[in-house]
């Protein structure tokens, strides 16, 4: 499910603020859905926009444009996930805000580094920057500011389980916004409070608290807020076991989220059909709408992943060219020095020669001092290669483990149907003899029990639990071996799945119920199927695909 904070927070002080500000999230997913939610994409053309404008204030000594640019920059690097950068942005505006004095512009950079600080584990960092918000809007009698404020607060103890505490302050919030009658903040901390009861599992509550904030949504006009609001409803609804609810409130989720091309929440929507589907035991419903849910989940995580390194390549040309223009710079005046020195009169050669000698001293130590910094900056860039590098062999390894244990399963499910096929063969059989050498008149009703342990080897039981863990482990396995032959039976396909795991030949018949002659009969129809020629190993063919 979206964390609802994290969205609800940043909207509210984009009513409030008026401003652009990072939301609390700490999922690139949720950095995704709060782009999508005001149409922004923040991309390096405008980094160096807010770069260039940076640079033009510090030229002019403007103080309070070099904080605003700062604290752009910042908001970019975080929504593009890069929260090391942002938090550098932040921390430099601060820096000079604090020379302002106490404004409402330094609020507002207090609460993004609350949260910047938050995600990098300083809780209590995180808790003096909302503090010293708090001051500031009280003194400006600002209660929006003081209203966003509170909710952060509040997030801040949610993330810390002091639902108690949280509530306070988001009720705190509730009471800021009804002073200054913000229906729509109001509906977001009622999204803020349905949260804390579902996190305390007082599903009642928060599906009270969910609903009043949807009646609100439904009428603003604010879609994206209006799509969050059917999906945490439908999340209730579910955990309830009200399942039919659910999947109505969850659809309109996914049909807004499609019209509106909102990629995370489609893919949320897409996974919370999946959960619900699975209750009510629709295994293949369930199954695909979680795929969907994965597939557009890596399409988004590969966007965001481009996204990020096309920011991170802007930075590195934009440390690349100040080193340059320093270094032109310095080269000027060195020259300028030297053409000086060529115009003054022998007297003074002693002296040029001194100056000289120290400016050639003073150029190899900023010589030195670049290849230094473009040497950390490579280290650097050679370890975030490897972070990478082990976050792909950690999901290697997940992966692998998933197989693992699917493998282990179907290993479950087929020894489990042997044993039950030996056993009623051994029944089989016994019955059997006792129907030669008796001629009693139960004969009639063991006949009939023969025949129903006949039948028992026919029946499908395990065979759709056992084909659904199959086609996991061996995707597109059934699909290659249609496109050879479309007109293969239900049977055919067990004898091939029997056969792609190894199985031997005994196990193979006591699984489909049939003698080890029935069993070469059909491995030999199985071969004409599929076209195989004389000679040709059949259990090479099926390895193979």
């Amino acid at each position: 499910m979206i964390p609802r904070f994290f969205i609800a927070c940043f909207l509210l002080y984009f009513i409030c603020l008026g401003t652009t500000t990072a939301q609390f999230n700490t999922s690139l997913q949720d950095v995704r859905q709060r782009l999508e939610r005001f149409a922004v994409r923040p991309a390096d053309s405008l980094f160096v926009v807010e770069n260039t404008a940076y640079k033009e204030a510090l030229m002019q000594g403007d103080i309070k444009k070099q904080a605003l640019s700062l604290q752009h920059m910042g908001q970019l690097c975080y929504g593009m996930g890069l929260v090391a950068q942002s938090l550098n942005y932040h921390l430099q505006a601060e820096e000079l805000l604090k020379v302002l004095g106490q404004n409402s512009m330094r609020a507002n950079n207090l609460n993004d580094l609350g949260l910047l600080l938050l995600l990098n584990n300083q809780g209590k960092e995180a808790k003096q920057s909302y503090q010293e918000a708090i001051k500031i809007y009280t003194n400006n009698n600002d209660q929006k500011g003081l209203a966003y404020t509170y909710g952060n607060l509040g997030h801040l103890y949610e993330k810390r389980s002091d639902y108690d505490s949280a509530f306070f302050f988001q009720t705190k919030a509730m009471k800021a916004l009804e002073l200054i009658k913000d229906l729509d903040g109001i509906a977001l901390i009622h999204e803020n409070l349905g949260s804390i009861y579902e996190d305390k599992e007082q599903y009642d509550v928060a599906y009270l608290h969910f609903s009043k904030a949807l009646d609100r949504f439904k009428v603003n006009g604010n879609v994206p807020m209006l799509i969050d609001a059917y999906n945490n409803v439908g999340d209730v609804l579910r955990k309830t076991g009200r399942y039919q609810e659910a999947l109505v409130y969850t659809r309109k989720a996914l049909q807004l989220s499609n019209e509106t091309k909102a990629y995370s929440r489609l893919s949320s929507a897409y996974r919370d059909l999946g959960k619900t589907y699975n209750f009510l035991n629709k295994t293949d419903s369930t199954f695909y709408y979680l795929e969907l849910s994965r597939q557009l989940y890596i399409n988004i995580y590969n966007e965001d992943s481009k996204n990020q390194a096309a920011l991170l390549n802007v930075l590195y040309d934009i440390n690349q060219k100040d080193a340059q223009i320093a270094d032109m710079a310095r080269q000027k005046r060195t020259a300028t020095i030297l053409y000086s020195a060529s115009a003054i009169v022998a007297m003074l050669l002693i002296i040029l020669s001194i100056v000289f000698i120290k400016n050639q001293r003073q150029r190899i130590i900023n010589e030195r001092n670049i290849r230094e910094k473009e040497s950390a900056l490579l280290s650097a860039k050679q370890q975030l290669m490897e972070v990478e590098l082990r976050n792909k062999k950690l999901q290697e390894e997940q992966l692998k483990k998933e197989v693992e244990n699917k493998a282990r399963e179907i290993s479950l499910h087929t020894l489990q149907a042997i044993e039950k096929n030996q056993l009623l063969e051994e029944m089989k059989k016994a019955l059997s003899e006792i129907i030669r050498n008796d001629s009693r008149s139960y004969k009639r009703e063991l006949r009939q029990l023969l025949n129903k342990i006949n039948q028992s080897f026919h029946k499908e039981v395990h065979w759709d639990d056992f084909r659904r863990i199959f086609e996991e482990i061996n995707q597109d396995f059934f699909y290659q071996l249609q496109k050879i032959n479309p007109d293969l039976s239900a049977t055919d396909l067990r004898l091939v799945s029997l056969i792609k795991l190894n199985m031997n030949t005994p196990d193979i018949a006591a699984l489909l119920g049939i003698s080890a002659d029935s069993l070469r009969v059909s491995r030999y129809r199985l071969r004409k199927k599929l076209g195989l020629e004389q000679g040709k190993s059949l259990t090479s063919f099926l390895q193979a695909i």
